[in-house]
């Protein structure tokens, strides 16, 4: 298996170019193609639109309307140079879209239709109040989402992997979508929080693992589940982890929205860029 189709979210902000380089190094380490989308927001689906066009006339109607338009044009432009340009450093083929934001259906399934996606935590559609988390996209689209936060990804990431295990079925499926770059590392480190030590048949997996030719390191960490999401920070602060992998949302997801949750916790401030699945 490789990411030889991957789909990467821009907008106008400087942020989006760590993106964008990041989707388009996997694409030359794979041999595939990147996509930039951009998300387009229409004035009108605003929910405030209609207060604010009440009290408008029609030629300021027309005229706003017509500037919203432009700027998200705009937008758009400074997107896709952004995209493009990463994407010709990186020497892949690449194509681009501009779909709907104002639902995220239209990702969705954009992203249902590619071996990655690549998001920030949170994606902001330009000239829009709308917001998506990377973390819901990723519970829809049915495939493997690289979050990359606004400090991007060291330019060789994925050579220190570490992998979050507690032999969930999310870990299972993260472990399975993340096999392009661990079989690419050059150390793959596997974390269990256990406070009883009983993290399962650790040396079936260290075998499973090695079975595809990745040497991992198993480390079992006896720290309380509640603090799950501080051992991974302090595991990858330790051992110079450039990509984290991780199964998404463990818990029933009522739970994981009442008590917050490892996922949460990531994902809320990742520390470095997240491979995640569910």
């Amino acid at each position: 298996m490789s990411y030889r189709d991957i789909l990467v979210q821009v907008n106008e902000t400087p942020q989006s170019r760590p993106r964008a380089v990041a989707a388009a190094a996997l694409a030359r380490r794979s041999g595939g193609m990147v996509t930039g989308v951009f998300l387009r927001s229409e004035f009108l689906n605003d929910v405030m639109a209609t207060e604010v066009l009440a009290y408008m006339s029609p030629p300021d109607i027309d005229a706003l309307l017509k500037g919203h338009a432009k700027s998200v044009d705009e937008a758009a432009e400074a997107a896709r140079e952004t995209f493009e340009a990463a994407a010709a450093e990186a020497g892949v083929a690449s194509s681009w879209l501009t779909i709907g934001g104002d639902n995220q259906e239209v990702l969705i399934a954009c992203a249902r239709r590619a071996d990655l996606v690549v998001l920030p935590p949170v994606v902001a559609v330009s000239m829009a109040r709308w917001k998506y988390s990377a973390g819901d996209l990723a519970m829809a689209s049915g495939g493997p989402v690289l979050v990359v936060g606004d400090d991007g990804c060291a330019p060789d990431f994925g050579r220190r992997v570490l992998v979050a295990w507690n032999g969930s079925r999310e870990s299972a499926r993260a472990l399975r979508d993340a096999w392009p770059v661990l079989m690419a590392a050059e150390q793959v480190d596997v974390v269990v929080v256990s406070p009883k030590g009983d993290g399962g048949p650790d040396g079936l997996l260290q075998r499973h693992l090695e079975s595809h030719g990745c040497k991992a390191n198993v480390i079992l960490d006896r720290s309380r589940d509640e603090v799950a999401g501080e051992v991974l920070r302090r595991q990858a602060l330790d051992l110079g982890s450039d990509l984290l992998v991780m199964g998404l949302f463990g818990r029933p997801r009522v739970q994981e929205l009442i008590l917050g949750g490892v996922s949460r916790d990531l994902l809320g401030a990742p520390p470095i860029p997240l491979l995640i699945s569910h």
